[in-house]
């Protein structure tokens, strides 16, 4: 879908390249119909994005949930090895400092699990953010355009009519 947007966008600048060069304006003139019809393809193709940046954020949830469950099954089988040593009759207190070590380096590496997926979701919706802002800025500019040519034409046209 990200390559429909962009040669949408490539086929605007194309047409405005292309456009016709109003003398000592700096302005151009373009088929008007065509440049609204790219407009609407724009606009039809901005729901997939917003659909992708949807899907990024529900990957984003899925990983952190697999994150805490994950970090969560570590410090069960943490749990179970230290109630097993235990049993065991081992030295109390090298059991409880290995069971805590084995808990805490569970613990730290479901935070780093979880800040991971944070950091990752948090890349994926910053570009998807990035190419919105792409995207609306030459929808924007491009308006301008249209807009400024629209005012020069009706100028050109009054100046006929007089």
């Amino acid at each position: 879908m990200e390559n429909r947007l962009i040669d949408l966008i490539e086929q605007l600048e194309e047409i405005l390249d292309r456009g016709t060069k109003v003398p000592l304006t700096g302005k151009i003139m373009v088929d008007e119909e065509v440049v609204l019809e790219i407009l609407d393809g724009i606009r039809s193709v901005l729901p997939e994005e917003i659909r992708q940046a949807n899907l990024v954020l529900a990957d984003r949830d899925r990983l952190m949930e697999d994150a805490r469950n994950e970090g969560q099954r570590i410090v069960d089988r943490a749990q179970k090895q230290a109630e097993q040593l235990i049993q065991e009759n081992e030295i109390v207190a090298q059991s409880r400092a290995y069971a805590e070590d084995i808990a805490r380096k569970a613990q730290q590496y479901s935070r780093d699990v979880k800040l991971g997926a944070l950091k990752y979701s948090d890349d994926l919706l910053h570009d998807v953010e990035k190419k919105l802002e792409e995207t609306f800025k030459a929808v924007k500019s491009s308006r301008d355009e249209l807009n400024v040519m629209a005012r020069w034409d009706e100028r050109i046209q009054n100046n006929l009519d007089d």
